[in-house]
């Protein structure tokens, strides 16, 4: 356990207050432009406590890494565009305390809302320009920010400088003369990190991984949607003997705040319908499968026409049908995800366009 020792009374030319500021900006401006930021450190869940984290965030806000509690296997974690994806194991879904719902959520990626697991949307707090405007302090007056005896990470000694229950250490200077900072805790503990420079070859293998795992928001659901089906109409002994049509209405619900922007986004739905005639399976039309648009609060009447085995000549007029439709919905659309890869590879390019930190001194 590291324990902060504050020495208000201090007022050595290096840790004066205008320094200390000095030394803030400086080093908050050395993280803006890092290509990228490998971090490992805890997180609060809520209701659980504390998942080790290991992530990997570059400048435009793109992330993978991991997520695990003390005691269970890790949940794969991608970011991109402000959107957070989570996937895993059911026992890994039972580690964060997921346990009746751990089935269902490990059938698919999930699209983490802020606020479901964690305070705050992790890459975009991450995302080096953000971290770096976190810890200028900008509200915090200069009287606040206190300095403590440095303190030992890895191979060497960082100095942390507390203000409004954040720490901020600041460790080796780089040849630019900025301090690199090493670990930052937040208020409360929310979020605890050591922070590393990558080097360009690790970068590059960042950017390599991060493109084949993007297919994991593709297959991704919304656990803030809901999707429910009626049946409106069978065959009731209207159909011909060898076809019938099937009508159901699909809905959509937002389980959501009504102001969130997603609350009147389109969903994209999944459907597919499985129809039998006295329990053999019947061939069903083109139109019986595939994806449609529904907005929240909406629905929408889907139809099936079912083509069913030939009527014996000394057999029945008809025979009984039987129709379900199977519907899921995705977290993103076919555009928006096409749109992602087109965004992915964009800040691919940023990233390599952007130059490697300063080495130290």
């Amino acid at each position: 356990m590291l324990v902060w020792i504050i020495k208000p009374g201090d007022t050595s030319p290096e840790d004066s207050k205008s320094s200390i500021r000095d030394e803030l900006t400086r080093s908050a401006a050395l993280l803006r432009g890092a290509p990228a930021l490998h971090y490992t450190g805890t997180i609060k869940v809520k209701e659980q406590g504390n998942a080790r984290l290991d992530l990997v965030v570059d400048n435009p806000g793109d992330a993978l890494g991991t997520l695990a509690m003390a005691d269970g296997p890790a949940l794969d974690y991608v970011a991109v565009d402000g959107k957070s994806f989570l996937r895993g194991k059911t026992e890994a879904w039972q580690s964060i305390g997921m346990d009746k719902k751990s089935k269902v959520l490990a059938e698919h990626p999930r699209l983490v809302a802020p606020g479901v697991f964690f305070g705050k949307d992790l890459a975009t707090a991450l995302a080096p320009p953000a971290l770096a405007k976190t810890l200028l302090l900008e509200h915090t007056p200069d009287e606040k920010i206190t300095v403590g005896d440095p303190v030992t990470v890895g191979d060497h000694t960082c100095t942390p400088l507390h203000a409004d229950g954040m720490t901020i250490c600041l460790g080796k200077r780089s040849q630019g003369g900025a301090r690199f900072v090493d670990r930052v805790s937040f208020p409360g503990g929310t979020l605890v990190i050591d922070i590393k420079a990558m080097s360009r070859k690790a970068i590059n293998e960042f950017s390599g991984d991060f493109q084949s795992k993007l297919t994991m928001t593709r297959e991704a659901v919304n656990d803030q949607i809901d999707v429910t089906t009626q049946i409106l109409r069978d065959y009731k002994g209207d159909c011909a003997p060898t076809a019938c049509t099937f009508t159901a209405r699909v809905t959509v619900t937002y389980l959501g705040s009504s102001t969130a922007p997603e609350a009147s986004k389109a969903v994209q739905v999944n459907y597919a319908w499985v129809i039998d005639r006295d329990g053999t399976p019947v061939t069903v039309g083109p139109d019986c499968s595939g994806t449609v648009l529904i907005k929240p609060g909406q629905s929408t009447n889907m139809a099936c026409t079912a083509t069913g085995p030939s009527v014996p000549a000394n057999g029945p007029n008809s025979g009984a049908y039987h129709g379900e439709i199977h519907t899921s919905d995705v977290a993103l659309t076919q555009a928006e995800y096409k749109r992602l890869v087109r965004l992915a590879a964009d800040h691919s390019k940023k990233v390599t366009a952007l130059p490697d930190l300063p080495p130290p001194r």
